[in-house]
Order: C-alpha cells, then sequence, then structure tokens
C-alpha cells in the first residue's frame, strides 16, 4: 500500500491513518462515550489498522466494520458492543479486552490471542461482506464467512451466552474458558482443548468435537444432539443430565465403570499398602485413573501417592483417609464426605469438590526429607458451597479456585495463594488468612475484626 489508501487482491479500498489523525478520532469517541460536546464516535470502517497499538484504549460502539487490525495490540482495550463485523484480527493481541456483545460475525481470530477477554453475549456467527458489482451484490471474501478462530489462544476467556454457530475454531486453546450457554450449533471445535472449560447448558448440536480435549470440563446440561465426539477425551468431565445416545463417541476416552468394582478395589488396597510398607519393593502402588468409585466406602484407608486422576469419588465417604501426595487431578469429589482427610501434598487441579465435607481436613505442605515443604495443589479447584469449617489450608495453591460459597469458618489459610479466586459469599468468620496472597480475588468480602 502507499499513500492514505490501498487496495487489497479483492477490489477493497482501506485507508490507512497517521497517528495524529487517528488520536484524534480516538479522542473525539472518548468525548462521545462521556456525553462531552463535541464528541464523535469512531468510525473506522475498512481503515487499515495493521499492527497499530490500541491497547487500553476506550472504544466502546465503534465501528470498526472489515477493517485490518491484524497483528494489533487491543490488550485491555474496551471493545463492548463495537462492530467488528468482517474484520481480519489474525494475530492481533485481544487478552483481558472487553467485547461483551460486540458484532464479531465473519471476523478472522487466526491465532489472535484472547487469554482472559470477555466475549459474553458476542456474536461469532458467520457473515458475509457484501459489495455492489455489475448491479448485484457479491460477497466481498467470497472463500470466508465464518468465524475462524483457529490456532487461537482463549485461555480462562469470558464466551458465556456468545453465538458461534458455524464458527471455525479448531486446534485452539480454550482452557479454562467460561462457555456457559453458548451457540456452537455445527461449530468445528475438532482438536482444540477444551480442558476445564465450562460448557454447562452449552448448545454443541452436530459440532465437531474429533480429537478434542475436554477433560475436567463442565458438560451439565449441554446439548450434544448429533454431536462427533469421536476420539475426544472425556476424562474428569461432568456430564449431569446430558443426553449421549445421539452423540458420536467413537474411540472416545471416559470414565470407566468396573464390574465387581468392591473386589477390584479390595485387591487394589491391599498390593498398595504392601508398596507403601516395604517402601515400593513388593506390591503395586494403586493407580484407579478415572475409574468410577461414586458412594464407595474408602473412609480411613492409607491411599498416600495413589494415582486417582479424573476418577469419581462423588458422595464416596473418605472421612480420615490419607490422601497425602495422592494425585486427584480433575478428580470428581463432588459430595464426598472428607471429614478428617490427611490431604497433604495432594494434587487436586481442576479437581470437583461442591458440597463436599472437608471439615478438619488436612491440606497443608507434606513435609519431604529435604527438610522442604510440598503443598497441597488445589489450583482451578470447585469447591462451590464446600464445608471446609477448621480445616488446614497452610501454604496450600488456590489460584483461580472457585470458592462460591465456601464455609472456611475457623479455617487455617496462612501463606495460601489465592491469586484470581472466586470468593462470592466465602464464609471466612475466624480464618486465619494471615500473609494469604489474595490479589484478584473476585467478591472478597473479610469479616470484621473481632472486638
Amino acid at each position: 500500500m502507499t499513500g492514505r489508501y490501498g487496495m487489497d487482491d479483492l477490489g477493497i479500498d482501506y485507508r490507512k491513518l497517521a497517528v495524529p489523525e487517528l488520536e484524534r478520532v480516538l479522542d473525539l469517541h472518548l468525548r462521545y462515550l462521556q456525553g462531552q460536546r463535541g464528541g464523535a464516535r469512531a468510525s473506522l470502517k475498512f481503515h487499515d489498522l495493521t499492527d497499530v497499538s490500541l491497547a487500553r484504549r476506550r472504544l466502546a460502539g465503534a465501528d470498526l466494520t472489515g477493517a485490518r487490525l491484524s497483528g494489533a495490540d487491543l490488550s485491555g482495550a474496551d471493545l463492548r458492543a463495537a462492530c467488528l463485523f468482517g474484520a481480519d484480527m489474525r494475530k492481533a493481541d485481544l487478552s483481558r479486552a472487553n467485547l461483551a456483545k460486540a458484532d464479531l460475525r465473519g471476523v478472522v481470530l487466526r491465532g489472535a490471542a484472547l487469554a482472559r477477554a470477555i466475549l459474553s453475549e458476542a456474536d461469532l456467527r458467520d457473515g458475509y461482506l457484501m459489495r455492489s458489482k455489475n448491479g448485484e451484490l457479491t460477497p466481498m471474501s467470497p472463500d470466508h464467512s465464518s468465524v475462524e478462530l483457529s490456532e487461537a489462544t482463549l485461555t480462562k476467556a469470558n464466551l458465556s451466552q456468545a453465538k458461534l454457530s458455524n464458527a471455525f475454531i479448531v486446534q485452539s486453546d480454550l482452557r479454562d474458558t467460561d462457555l456457559r450457554g453458548s451457540v456452537f450449533v455445527r461449530a468445528d471445535l475438532s482438536g482444540s482443548d477444551l480442558t476445564g472449560c465450562n460448557l454447562e447448558g452449552a448448545d454443541l448440536s452436530e459440532a465437531n468435537l474429533s480429537g478434542a480435549k475436554l477433560d475436567g470440563a463442565i458438560l451439565t446440561r449441554a446439548v450434544l444432539r448429533s454431536t462427533n465426539l469421536a476420539q475426544a477425551s472425556l476424562l474428569g468431565a461432568l456430564l449431569d443430565e446430558v443426553d449421549l445416545s445421539l452423540a458420536n463417541l467413537t474411540g472416545a476416552d471416559m470414565v470407566r465403570r468396573l464390574d465387581g468394582i468392591e473386589g477390584v478395589i479390595g485387591e487394589t488396597i491391599r498390593l498398595h499398602r504392601e508398596w507403601i510398607l516395604s517402601n515400593g519393593r513388593k506390591g503395586q502402588r494403586a493407580n484407579l485413573t478415572a475409574v468410577d468409585l461414586s458412594g464407595q466406602n474408602l473412609a480411613n484407608l492409607n491411599l498416600s501417592a495413589a494415582v486417582l486422576k479424573q476418577a469419581v469419588f462423588t458422595k464416596a465417604n473418605l472421612a480420615g483417609t490419607v490422601l497425602a501426595m495422592a494425585d486427584l487431578a480433575m478428580a470428581d469429589l463432588r459430595g464426598a464426605h472428607m471429614a478428617g482427610a490427611d490431604l497433604r501434598g495432594a494434587c487436586l487441579e481442576r479437581a470437583s469438590l461442591n458440597e463436599a465435607n472437608l471439615s478438619n481436613a488436612i491440606a497443608s505442605p507434606m513435609e519431604l526429607r529435604s527438610g522442604q515443604g510440598w503443598p497441597t495443589n488445589l489450583d482451578k479447584a470447585r469447591l462451590t458451597r464446600v464445608n471446609a469449617a477448621s480445616a488446614d489450608f497452610t501454604g496450600a495453591r488456590m489460584s483461580d479456585t472457585d470458592l462460591t460459597q465456601a464455609n472456611f469458618q475457623n479455617a487455617t489459610l496462612r501463606r495460601a495463594a489465592l491469586t484470581d479466586s472466586q470468593m462470592t459469599m466465602a464464609d471466612l468468620r475466624g480464618a486465619d488468612l494471615k500473609d494469604a496472597d489474595l490479589r484478584g480475588a473476585r467478591d472478597l468480602i473479610l469479616p470484621e475484626p473481632a472486638a
């Protein structure tokens, strides 16, 4: 492109603004947002903004239809309700940007960074930019109409209630993304990583999730009508109230329901006890990965260092059970009775412990022979409405953990890492929070100090 205007190979004119001119447009838009006299809504339709820095700019409601924003820095920008219809945003940085209710139909986001971005209620359906040619309307980009999010990074983004029908989202990183109530009808999510994401109530009818990773994902009440889940991994996924009868599950990895489970458990425990007593020389370390153990009575057993990742323990009795240094990553422990359990040094990353009883549980560091302590890992775990009264979480890792309505009365949280955790209505009365890291904790209400 030369000069202020350029024409691409489809005959589309793009305008490129000099920096002072762009700054004026942005300043007038800010005045418009603030209701000040002389303000004007930013109209940057079909502008070439390639590699431009718009980080943390206020562009709510701006018109960026068909704009070239490839490689642009939009990190932390306010783009609420902005029109980005048909925009080219390949490899753009949209991390922590607010795109709530934005019009993103037909947008290209290939390789874009959207970590922690907000896209709730955004419209990401397919859409064509049209132009008049020989008296007829024809697509300006004939080979592309669907939103393309392939190879994009959307970790921890908020896409709740977003419209993503027919979107192309292959091989994208959607780990821990909020996708509640989103519509993915006929979307292509093949090969994407959706580990730990929340798809509660999402419509995935006719979507292609072949080879996708959904380990530890919440799929409660999701619609999976004619959904292709061939070769997908669903280990540790929550599938309550989900009809899988019409989904293609060929080769999918799912929780195992073993015949004669009581006998299997008995033999596994016997060999594990022998393994512990002999310091690993005899017996065998317990490995119940992705096994359904719901409702089982495992109280007061020694399962230290056992491999229990992605296992299902819903409403199981684990009271007084020794789970020190055990691997319980993405395990389903909802409603489990774990009062007095020994969780020192255990890995519970992305585990679901909603409504579990953890009263008087010990989740402090495991002291190693080197003299160092190995902390209990509860990063990204779900502990909504958990009863953790008088439990010991000294030094525990609890970043990005959902502690909504959790009961931590008289619990010990000294030196616990609670960064970016969700603390809505968490009861911290009498809790010891000395030196706890609470940076970024949401909806945190600290109790009034005792008189």
